[in-house]
């Protein structure tokens, strides 16, 4: 059986996992403190860290680092009830396996602890849901900012993604400076954004 450790402060919820997982795992410890947590790997080979992000010292995304500077590799995933989409990436940047609500199921948090794969980073169908629904909202956002937009100031915004200047506009459009000018005020309002920089991006992004 593979090698288990639950990272847990709460001692009911981490009681409940050990019972369920003792069936299917060798569950080699239960910690509450990630300083005693990273002693214990500093001797002890594990196979699986089930780990959560508020801990009784240091937190749960400090122990990764710590994890990683020593060069201590098991397979780590976060359990946590945090489902913030930016905790979440700074985890997945952290290189560890996976990433589930406290809410998962028992059975498939078995699943995911059952194939875990290295450089193959892992959510359960509740967070994968709250991404996707994340990427939805900012998809239609773009999408109905971008069809807002006049085909001249599509034009216009283009020109001003490849570097022209406001004369070098006004001459390629056949317009006055004021015109471009008046042009840029709208685009900026209708999309919400207040620098060239932030311009040249939805151009990347959307046109």
């Amino acid at each position: 059986m593979k090698k288990i450790v639950i990272c847990e402060d709460h001692p009911i919820y981490s009681n409940g996992l050990e019972d369920f997982l003792k069936d299917y795992f060798q569950v080699s410890g239960i910690f509450k403190s990630g300083l005693e947590l990273i002693s214990f790997l500093k001797n002890n080979k594990i196979d699986i860290l089930l780990l959560d992000l508020n801990l009784i010292d240091i937190n749960g995304v400090e122990v990764i680092e710590t994890l990683k500077n020593l060069h201590i590799k098991p397979k780590i995933v976060v359990i946590s009830m945090y489902n913030d989409k930016m905790l979440i990436e700074k985890c997945k940047k952290l290189n560890i396996h996976g990433y589930c609500s406290k809410h998962v199921l028992n059975s498939e948090l078995l699943e995911i602890l059952n194939n875990l794969e290295d450089d193959v980073f892992v959510v359960d169908s509740s967070i994968k849901e709250k991404i996707n629904t994340f990427k939805t909202s900012i998809s239609k956002e773009s999408f109905e900012k971008k069809i807002n937009l006049t085909k001249r100031e599509k034009e216009l915004i283009t020109l001003i993604a490849k570097g022209f200047s406001t004369k070098e506009i006004a001459n390629e459009l056949f317009v006055s400076t004021f015109t471009v000018d008046t042009h840029k005020k709208n685009i900026y309002k209708k999309l919400d954004i207040k620098s060239v920089a932030e311009l040249v991006t939805f151009y990347h992004e959307n046109l």
